[in-house]
């Protein structure tokens, strides 16, 4: 029998030498595992935190493509996000309009676009403010406010990464918008951009449409003076100009190139490049501009071609500027042998400068034999777009008809004049 207690309390006394030893081997290992996750703990959140920030970035840029896609194929801006469900983006409802975080995405289109109608257009200012924002912050509300181009602005340049977490999408759709410019040359017509109502005419004067549209935009033209069945339609694809003439053949009275259908003929210099001896229209020039009272030709001087965006074609005829000195002009020649009448017609645009002097336009039916004043421009103001001119030319009719622009007195701002021409019938 005491063998046998001895055999118990031995035994009881290995239990328990087992046992505290495991006990301190646990604790041993906990502490190791903790030290490890102490160590391993921030990379794995920061690790963690920098695939969350991608993937917001990512969900940003699919809504912001679903917002130029539905901009594209129903031509206006959506009103909220939801209006992207289900066509224009991966998500349901609730993941379009808050992140993963359960914070609000926030979609602002620039205060100007508010009113924006593709059937009406924008004008070139307006194209700055095709843009719109998408904004959130993963952990906490970002609660923009953007009422004003100022407000909206502010969000634009602001420097998100100075904000823990704050995202925001910028995108501008300017490269969607094309120019349709559209010239009545007389009375009738009508015509159709992208929605109903259409322009009609009703046999009066069109009005001239100048505008920017979005890329797909449906455009027709009807001959007759309420819209039905159009003689031209076409897709803008492209900056495109067409002019309706009741003169030309029906079926050709819209087009593209202008072609003065009720004329014989026509002389043009459209100053499409830096020289003299530009021939835009149905015949030749007699000759090339000449210079009087200076001789350096198209690319100097007080009389001369140059580049300005203010020109229809990029280039135009500059006159004046200098100050003072000896009246220079510059004149051309052509033949309108058997015309019953003629006109003559172009646009100028005064710049800004000193004032003084004038620029006349002047008319010779004998070879610059004799001349007849048309007009004076008195170079004393400036002019925010090209103006239209136009002349009666019957008087001057002849093989060596002859217009020149004559520049005298203290002349110190620019005569911009571009589109030359003198049609005849």
């Amino acid at each position: 029998m005491p063998r046998q207690g001895l055999n118990a309390s031995s035994i009881s006394l290995h239990s328990v030498r087992q046992g505290g030893f495991g006990l301190i081997a646990v604790i041993g290992i906990l502490a190791v595992v903790t030290i490890g996750l102490s160590l391993i703990s921030p990379a794995l959140v920061r690790n963690v935190d920098r695939r969350h920030q991608e993937t917001e970035r990512l969900h940003l840029q699919r809504i912001a493509e679903g917002i130029q896609t539905y901009l594209e194929q129903n031509k206006n801006f959506p009103p909220s996000l939801t209006s992207l469900v289900p066509d224009y983006a991966p998500f349901p409802t609730t993941q379009l309009t808050t992140n993963a975080h359960g914070y609000p995405r926030y979609y602002a289109v620039h205060p100007t676009m508010t009113g924006f109608t593709n059937r009406i257009g924008l004008t070139p200012a307006e194209l700055l403010d095709t843009r719109f924002l998408l904004i959130t912050n993963l952990t906490q509300d970002a609660a923009p406010t953007i009422t004003t181009p100022a407000e909206f602005e502010t969000w634009w340049t602001m420097d998100e990464t100075v904000i823990p977490n704050l995202h925001i999408h910028r995108r501008n759709v300017g490269h969607l918008f094309y120019s349709l410019t559209v010239t009545p040359e007389g009375n009738g017509a009508s015509f159709f951009i992208s929605m109903t109502p259409a322009t009609d005419s009703g046999g009066g004067l069109l009005p001239t449409h100048s505008a920017l549209h979005l890329v797909g935009t449906i455009v027709g033209f009807d001959e007759a003076t309420t819209y039905s069945l159009p003689n031209v339609q076409f897709v803008l694809t492209t900056n495109t100009a067409y002019w309706f003439d009741p003169l030309c053949p029906t079926t050709k009275q819209w087009n593209p190139l202008n072609p003065n259908c009720g004329s014989l003929g026509t002389v043009r210099d459209e100053f499409t490049i830096v020289a003299y001896n530009g021939n835009n229209g149905g015949q030749n020039w007699v000759n090339d501009w000449q210079e009087s009272g200076e001789a350096d030709g198209p690319t100097s001087g007080k009389m001369q071609v140059v580049a300005n965006p203010q020109c229809a074609a990029g280039n135009c005829f500059q006159l004046g500027g200098g100050g003072g000195g000896s009246a220079t002009s510059v004149s051309r020649e052509a033949n309108l042998t058997g015309a019953a009448t003629a006109t003559l017609t172009f646009s100028y645009l005064r710049t800004a400068g000193s004032n003084g002097g004038n620029i006349k336009v002047q008319a010779s039916g004998d070879g610059g034999a004799s001349w007849t004043n048309l007009q004076t421009y008195t170079m004393n103001g400036s002019d925010a777009s090209q103006v239209p001119q136009s002349f009666d030319m019957t008087a001057f009719i002849a093989a060596n008809t002859q217009i020149q622009f004559v520049r005298s007195g203290n002349v110190s701002r620019f005569l911009l004049v571009d589109n030359i021409e003198i049609s005849w019938n």
